[in-house]
This record gives structure tokens, C-alpha cells and sequence, in this order.
């Protein structure tokens, strides 16, 4: 006989559980396939998870953002992680962290609580396919 154990708890908000301000947030990143559409399956260190591409990460202005693959994420690499508006969070795109596959933005100091812009994700997934998400970041008070 087999047993296999789940534990887990769920959200009523569309997966988005803390609004609490992190200096450093930690974004992991899994390719996943819904619909024979693929997506990103994504969560921070914050508890936040979305698996339809729409994350919300709260981090604090003067803090910094990484981004990461996840253990079995299926992507070959992350190509590239900019913003989608030129808007005040990311004033210049995500920078690749040397010898890792890790992406890494400083965020500015001095914005408004609240301030949300979205961004874009580039990647590559095992099969070679270039695929571009668009999440968000959002700073607390």
C-alpha cells in the first residue's frame, strides 16, 4: 500500500497571502503547461503563489528582488526581466547574477507605498521555446 501525504493551505486571494514589507524577496519560477498553453507557476518568500502568470511580489522600496528557478522548473534559462512601462521600480532591467541562473533588481529608494508596475519575463523552456510573462511588483508602505 502507498500513502501519500498533501499539506498545504489555501488562500481566498487568488494565491496572494502577505502584504507584509521583505527587504529581499525571492521569486521562484517553474514553466508549467495548462491547456497545452505554457505559463508560469510562481512564488516568493513572501507565501505568494500564482500559477497564471499574474504574480503580485511586495517588497519594499530600497529593497531587492531575485529571481530564481524553481527544482524541476522546466526552463532552459531565463533570457531577460524588464519592465513593461518604463515605470518607477525598474529603471533598468533585472541583471543576471554570474555563475547562476538568478536575476537580481535593486529597487529604488524613495517610492510610494502602493506604487505596482508590471514587467515581463523571457525565458527559454526546455524545449527551446522563447515564452514572455508579465507579473508584478508592488511596493509596501
Amino acid at each position: 500500500m502507498t500513502v501519500i501525504l498533501v499539506s498545504g493551505g489555501c488562500s481566498s486571494n487568488n494565491g496572494q497571502v502577505s502584504e507584509e514589507p521583505q527587504k529581499k524577496v525571492t521569486v521562484y519560477l517553474r514553466s508549467i503547461e495548462i491547456n497545452k498553453k505554457k505559463h508560469l507557476s510562481m512564488f516568493d518568500t513572501n507565501g505568494n503563489l500564482d500559477i497564471n502568470d499574474s504574480l503580485v511580489t511586495y517588497v519594499m522600496a530600497g529593497g531587492t528582488v531575485i529571481w530564481d528557478l524553481d527544482k524541476a522548473s522546466g526552463i532552459k534559462e531565463i533570457d531577460r526581466i524588464y519592465s513593461k512601462s518604463n515605470g518607477p521600480i525598474f529603471r533598468e532591467d533585472a541583471k543576471g547574477i554570474l555563475f547562476s541562473k538568478k536575476f537580481r533588481l535593486e529597487v529604488p529608494e524613495g517610492l510610494t507605498g502602493g506604487t505596482q508596475e508590471e514587467y515581463f519575463i523571457d525565458y527559454y523552456d526546455q524545449n527551446g521555446s522563447k515564452i514572455t510573462r508579465d507579473p508584478y511588483l508592488r511596493i509596501v508602505p
